[in-house]
């Protein structure tokens, strides 16, 4: 039996042991120390809608536990000793918890000096120390490792065990500099009756005029805060606007919901150089001609417009917003003590408290001191140090004795912390619902993991949660409350990926999980290369090529192929893809996915090798293009992004294919294959997308005038002008942007216009116009990739397009077997074209 079913079992029979109505004693009998007829016994509390803590998990039963208060030792034990922890310590009263059982405000004693004595029951193989679910910060006055033999606990022999002992205190809270000391003293609470100490509203009525007070008063804050975003880079003086002047533009949202932030030119990051300085300039509340109020740097002028310009500011308290930027006290005073007499402004006591081990020095809230500034207050140290101490036993053999005494010594001077704390049995808890994602973990967010089933239906079975009992569903907070905090459920799931993803969720993770794939069979391999290749003097190409050999198959068999680039898949990085239509299933096909991080010629060169190398090893068939060996390859088609590069690089690795072939060319008779160059292939079975060229030039229509517009629309046709030079002349001498235009389309690109017009090409018209004339092929399986997250992890990238390649493939096999498609529909020419011709007259 593992310990957690440890745990269970244990809880449910002190269940059954509260329902049979077994005397004291009996319950006595369970436990070294027999408590007095009149203690409560513990109870374990449960969610509405749920029976019993068995359908419940362990963990989480345990932490529903509530303890019971803590009995006096009868004048027999005290007789007997049973109240000696050693010789030199003794406790006046004691609880005994069971197995598992988790305890975040042990009880302390009620007056100083007196102790509690807390012997909680563990699991020595799956160990939680009870003390790291404590929410009080232990850690003053460490009074080191004692090694010393413990009375109250005792081995199966009832001999006294030998302990370590831990001697702390509780370190108390931080509280701000504006807080109101308040003798608070207390000994006993649950995590049921703690209230959060953080500073809340007061319960007055939320007027508007609080609400616009607020406002104004945290829109000052922020700009006192911040002052003018203007940042001098370099020695350029500060009246001087040099071109390597720089500007940090503080979005608007950042002062207000409803504040412009107008800034008229420069960049929108903070200059790095160790010799920026910052605008000294004073903000100004000013009105223009038409009685808007807006709010500006002194130095701004119209010779120095990168200063700070506010516009929007009449949504604040404008006369409040007017005296605070003019230090004008008496007006400031008088709002400032109006908003104090109705429970809210600056000027009241603060109630914010933190924990001590907090990173954080200042106060979220601003006050007004005793000098007039206004200032987000100091955390410090509760006014008086906490009196409770603590001595933690824990036996040298936790096998022999599965018991840890803690005494709990003294009340604590300060308010109960809020359980900003998960108890690591949730947290392993919590951990084993994340695994349940698997490689979806790789790219989890505290909002992502409640989109995965897996994850919802572990924390429903967790719970033991009846939605219909209950009336909702459930919540990271049903689990413990510290996890309403999506911060600190963030850096969990951090902690976990790490574990599980050593080498991260980029490229090494890529690289490991490369590895691991090399030991699987050759049919169950999907990633297949992460490699780096030098492509400059100082650049470098990441590669990972996806594809399964089913995945070969279909390319090295495929007659047309289509080319398309994603930038949204993965944070970083480009996601290509070689896609073809599949005849006789009627459906897209993606043949190769790779993510790159370069696109140069010389990088789409390096992978289009490494492709058609990995296709022709799983199949043992060499790529072939049909104007190189008669068969093969027929067209490609693909984007003329120029950053791309693919034209070149085909057209390179056409050469690359053919330098040893020595034959004559069936279009060029006179020529040999191995003479031909990069762009002398692409003429032979290129293509670019028409509804990329479509798009970029509708850019131009506003621009240039109808007449050359339709003529440059034209060049995209597998018919032949009447007079093509007329047409390219008439397009060079309409407008300099048409010019400039048909430049880059005919010296800049050279295979652009083979690509677009089929009588400049050399491919055969009839496999011209068999091939697809766009890339929507690769624009519609990147949308569907795209519905399952953007922005993702190079991992989560990876694993996502994996699950959706074999789901294409199952779907492939279930259409060869039984004939059923993914849609209702047959994918038919003709339903194609209805659904083409639909769309355009929609559009």
């Amino acid at each position: 039996m593992s310990g957690m079913e440890q745990t269970a079992a244990l809880l449910e029979i002190q269940q059954l042991i509260l329902r049979s109505g077994l005397s004291p004693d009996q319950l006595g009998a369970l436990s070294p120390i027999a408590p007095s007829e009149s203690s409560p016994s513990p109870t374990i509390s449960l969610l509405p809608g749920s029976s019993s803590p068995g359908s419940q998990h362990p963990a989480f039963v345990a932490s529903t536990y509530v303890p019971p208060p803590a009995r006096h030792f009868t004048p027999s034990e005290v007789k007997q000793g049973r109240h000696r922890a050693n010789c030199k310590t003794s406790a006046d009263a004691i609880v005994e918890h069971p197995k598992g059982a988790i305890v975040e405000y042990p009880q302390t004693g009620e007056f100083d000096k007196q102790i509690v004595a807390h012997v909680f029951h563990v699991d020595p193989v799956a160990f939680h120390h009870p003390k790291s679910s404590f929410q009080y910060s232990l850690g003053d006055g460490h009074g080191g490792l004692e090694s010393v033999k413990c009375f109250m606990l005792r081995d199966s022999n009832n001999h006294p065990v030998q302990c370590e002992v831990l001697k702390t205190s509780c370190k108390g809270l931080k509280i701000c500099t504006a807080r109101r000391y308040e003798d608070h003293h207390h000994h006993f609470t649950d995590r049921t009756t703690v209230t959060s100490s953080h500073r809340m509203l007061s319960a007055g009525e939320q007027t508007p005029e609080r609400e616009v007070f607020l406002k104004t008063l945290g829109f000052f804050c922020a700009l006192q805060e911040h002052c003018c975003p203007y940042i001098e880079a370099g020695n350029v003086d500060g009246d001087d606007l040099g071109s390597d002047t720089e500007i940090h533009a503080l979005p608007a949202t950042q002062f207000a919901d409803n504040a412009d932030l107008v800034i008229n030119s420069g960049a929108s990051h903070l200059s790095r150089r160790s010799n920026a300085r910052r605008c000294h300039g004073r903000l100004i509340y000013k009105t223009d001609e038409f009685n808007q109020s807006f709010i500006c740097c002194s130095l701004r002028s119209h010779d120095r417009p990168r200063h700070l310009l506010l516009y929007s500011v009449q949504e604040y308290d404008t006369k409040y917003l007017q005296a605070l930027l003019e230090d004008n006290w008496d007006v400031v005073n008088k709002h400032e003590c109006d908003a104090r007499s109705k429970g809210y402004g600056p000027l009241m006591p603060c109630d914010y408290v933190a924990s001590p081990s907090t990173q954080t020095q200042l106060c979220p809230h601003w006050h007004r001191l005793a000098n007039n500034r206004l200032k987000r207050g100091t955390l410090r140290k509760w006014a008086h140090g906490c009196a409770a101490r603590y001595h933690v036993y824990v036996p040298h053999d936790l096998h022999a004795c599965p018991q840890i005494l803690i005494l709990c010594q003294s009340p604590h001077s300060h308010p109960p912390p809020a359980p900003v704390k998960t108890p690591p049995p949730l947290k392993d808890l919590f951990n084993e619902l994340l695994l349940l994602m698997k490689w979806k973990l790789a790219d989890a967010t505290p909002r992502r993991i409640f989109l995965d089933t897996a994850f919802v239906e572990g924390l429903q079975r967790t719970l033991g949660w009846d939605r219909v009992a209950v009336g909702r569903e459930a919540t990271l907070t049903d689990l413990h409350p510290s996890l309403a905090n999506l911060d600190h459920v963030r850096r969990l799931i951090n902690t976990l990926r790490t574990q599980q993803y050593p080498c991260g969720t980029g490229f090494e993770g890529a690289q490991l999980l490369v590895e691991e794939q090399t030991r699987l069979p050759l049919d169950q391999r999907y990633v297949r290369c992460v490699e780096v290749h030098k492509i400059g003097r100082e650049s470098y190409l990441k590669l990972i090529i996806c594809m399964t050999t089913r995945m070969s198959s279909h390319l090295l068999a495929a007659k047309r192929l289509s080319i398309d680039t994603s930038f949204k898949r993965a944070q970083g990085w480009q996601e290509f893809e070689i896609e073809s239509w599949d005849i006789n299933h009627q459906r897209s096909v993606v043949c190769a996915r790779a993510f790159i991080n370069s696109q140069t010629a010389n990088a789409h060169l390096i992978f289009f090798r490494r492709i058609f190398e990995i296709a022709m090893g799983d199949t043992g068939v060499p790529v072939m293009f049909r104007h190189i060996h008669g068969s093969g390859i027929e067209s490609v088609v693909a984007d003329s992004h120029k950053g791309q590069a693919l034209g070149r690089c085909l057209g390179m690795f056409c050469v690359e294919i053919s330098c040893d072939i020595d034959q004559t060319c069936i279009y060029e008779p006179h020529r040999q294959i191995s003479q031909l160059k990069p762009y002398d292939h692409l003429q032979r079975f290129y293509r670019l997308c028409v509804a990329h060229f479509q798009r970029n030039l509708h850019t131009l229509k506003p621009i240039i005038p109808f007449d050359a517009y339709k003529a440059m629309r034209s060049l995209a046709s597998s018919e032949p002008h009447p007079d093509i030079k007329a047409t390219l002349s008439f397009i060079r001498n309409s407008h300099p942007k048409a010019a400039a235009w048909l430049k880059d389309k005919v010296d800049s690109t050279p295979f652009a216009l083979p690509g677009l017009y089929q009588p400049a090409s050399f491919i055969p018209l009839a496999i011209w116009k068999a091939c697809p004339s766009t890339t929507n092929g690769n624009e519609q399986a990147h949308r569907n990739a795209y519905r399952e997250g953007i922005n993702l992890t190079l991992l989560a990238g990876i694993m996502k397009g994996s699950k959706y390649d074999q789901t294409a493939m199952v779907s492939i096999d279930v259409h060869s077997a039984f004939g059923i498609n993914t849609r209702d529909a047959e994918a038919t020419h003709a339903f194609r074209a209805a659904r083409a011709v639909s769309r355009k007259g929609s559009s």
